[in-house]
């Protein structure tokens, strides 16, 4: 979509791509919409600088390869679901440039749908620095370009001129603490389940807390926003109190603390309970840019296709783990769909 010459607000492009194997000449298709799981959520174009070490203040360091690719939370949500099996549909906005071709063309050829993504030609497609050293760990600096177009008015928008609906809506931060608002509320107008990757923490609505089933953040982000609602932090630190912390401070319905090797743990399960799930173990870790997207996305498909929540964190541990065996943000593989469902008598109920 191209931004208008009166400088009104950019509506979406109804003549963006299409997934390469749908009908687009079906117009049933195009105005009624059932999707698994909706993503609003970024786009990036990332470069990737390989490091032996990440530079201190003032210091300069020299990298040992460079890479472009395809990123942005959102994109890597989207395609992980997609990969795990769901049918989805992103919700972004890119620039009318190369780097937003390249998303589109990817975005597609893993099968996501991309009729809701905007094309704007005053704004480039956002850009994501990253550097990744020996040990796979990243450190991530992100312009957002782009990014800014995705508002409440645009997420909501979706619903003005389309019957769509969906089982489970995905939103991460990345976007801000509106756009995580009007998703909510995109899920509630249509009946979804409402995930939120909330990481980088954003302050949100009260009710979109309300809704969150679950939130996923890491255990960092899980302080942040006990600290932020001026509550303390359990020390000694135990995952399940901070869980539980969490839940009752922010109101989720459910909450998934991901704690990277160590796993993850989450709650309330249908008896109440909170559970630990391990980590999948991975020999050789190559790069974990994106993994916590990859969680996210695998989760989602799982939950829109009928899995509880502990089946949902397993499939989402195998993805993850699949996904650090790979350079970048995406990987070009998918994990068996059993995989998700096959050490569910291995959590550990706390």
């Amino acid at each position: 979509m191209k931004t208008t010459d009166d400088g009104a607000s950019p509506r979406l492009d109804r003549s963006s791509s299409r997934v390469a194997n749908r009908d687009s000449a079906n117009d049933a298709v195009e105005m009624n919409a059932h999707f698994d799981v909706i993503v609003v959520g970024s786009l990036n174009h990332d470069i990737v600088v390989a490091v032996d070490r990440r530079p201190g203040a003032g210091e300069t360091v020299v990298g040992t390869g460079i890479s472009h690719g395809c990123g942005g939370k959102g994109g890597n949500q989207a395609t992980a679901a997609a990969l795990a099996g769901a049918e989805v549909a992103l919700l972004a906005a890119l620039g009318d440039d190369q780097e937003g071709a390249q998303q589109i063309a990817e975005l597609t050829s893993c099968g996501v749908d991309t009729r809701f993504v905007i094309r704007s030609s005053e704004q480039r497609t956002s850009m994501a620095l990253i550097t990744v050293t020996d040990d796979g760990e990243n450190a991530i600096v992100v312009t957002p370009g782009a990014n800014d177009l995705v508002t409440a008015r645009q997420v909501l928008e979706v619903l003005d001129d389309q019957e769509i609906s969906a089982r489970v809506v995905l939103a991460q931060s990345e976007l801000g603490a509106a756009a995580c608002d009007a998703a909510a509320e995109l899920a509630r107008r249509i009946g979804a389940r409402f995930v939120l990757s909330n990481g980088p923490v954003v302050r949100v609505d009260p009710d979109t807390w309300a809704l969150c089933d679950p939130v996923i953040v890491n255990e960092h982000e899980a302080k942040d926003v006990i600290v932020a609602a001026g509550e303390t932090v359990p020390v000694p630190l135990d995952p399940v109190q901070l869980a539980r912390r969490l839940q009752s401070i922010s109101t989720a319905r459910s909450v998934v603390i991901t704690l990277g090797a160590s796993g993850s743990v989450f709650g309330p399960g249908a008896g109440g309970e909170y559970e630990r799930v391990p980590a999948t173990k991975v020999e050789t870790v190559i790069d974990t840019t994106g993994a916590g997207d990859t969680y996210a996305g695998a989760a989602a498909a799982a939950l829109a296709g009928g899995a509880s929540l502990a089946q949902a964190c397993i499939a989402a541990a195998n993805a993850a783990a699949a996904s650090v065996r790979w350079p970048g943000a995406r990987p070009p593989i998918a994990p068996a769909a059993t995989e998700g469902t096959s050490a569910v008598g291995s959590n550990r109920r706390l």
